[in-house]
């Protein structure tokens, strides 16, 4: 495995990526920076592009860290190795874990999108937090549903903290974004319901049926889904609660109502 040192944070390989890094955290775009093994091994087994690698001299000294570059090195010819304090300057996290990549991955157009015999679908309107919409990306892949899609006014699922959360998850699905009037005309095209969810109103979660295709509608953390959409929803659904709380998170409400479709939908159940 060859590799060049890069030993001054003026270097234009370390500008460059500071300068994705950046433009990552303000707007969209399909090149990021992820950081550490288990992210990038994610990154590598999806298919994403890896464009560059950074890595610290005690990382590639680790087995499994010396592992891991072999494995880099058969899909990039960039890379490079750094001091810590250089690492640390691309890295967002305070603890940073040796190893950061540039790297590109392009989530398929709405059109695109493959759907198994009974889709389910997740729509998130408007959440703002990062740390919400990575865990909903994260518990989408772990329930099993087709696609995460992004309307309107949600934060991007390309910013750090969205892709820490997801914890890998950002490249086993489908993310796509999308305008509310295309998606409504789109679901009813391919006969998915859409469901929306709410704190107050609409059947228990318990009690409706999700064992059809559905998609389910989650709203912004403080405004909940848009009239637009609860005007053209076939369903809504609430999830009960019993003790005092006020409400629940969006994130654990996202993980409730996936589990119970995944529940219904389980042989033997009706």
């Amino acid at each position: 495995m060859g590799y060049m040192k890069i030993t001054s944070p003026a270097n234009l390989r370390i500008k460059d990526a500071l300068k994705v890094r950046d433009r990552q955290a303000r707007a969209r775009q399909d090149s990021f920076v992820i950081e550490g093994k288990h992210l990038i091994g994610t990154a590598l087994a999806s298919g994403a592009a890896i464009h560059e690698v950074f890595f610290t001299g005690s990382f590639s000294r680790e087995k499994e860290g010396r592992e891991m570059l072999n494995l880099l090195s058969s899909k990039t010819s960039m890379l490079w190795e750094v001091a810590d304090n250089i690492l640390a300057r691309l890295s967002e996290t305070s603890t940073p874990q040796g190893i950061v990549a540039v790297v590109t991955y392009t989530s398929p157009q709405l059109h695109e999108l493959y759907f198994r015999k009974t889709p389910l679908v997740v729509v998130v309107d408007g959440i703002q937090d990062p740390g919400n919409l990575g865990t909903i990306i994260r518990t989408s892949d772990a329930a099993g549903a087709d696609a995460v899609i992004l309307l309107e006014g949600t934060c991007d699922a390309r910013l750090p903290k969205v892709i820490r959360a997801t914890a890998g998850s950002i490249f086993h699905l489908p993310v796509v974004r999308t305008d509310a009037d295309t998606l409504m005309r789109f679901l009813a095209e391919k006969k998915i319901r859409l469901a929306t969810t709410s704190a107050r109103t609409g059947t228990s979660v318990f009690l409706a049926d999700l064992r059809e295709p559905v998609a389910l509608v989650f709203g912004n953390e403080a405004r909940g889904v848009r009239r637009q959409i609860e005007e053209a929803a076939d369903l809504s659904v609430q999830i009960p609660i019993y003790g005092r709380a006020e409400s629940l998170n969006v994130a654990t409400s996202v993980a409730i109502c996936l589990y119970e479709a995944v529940r219904q939908r389980a042989p033997g159940n009706s």
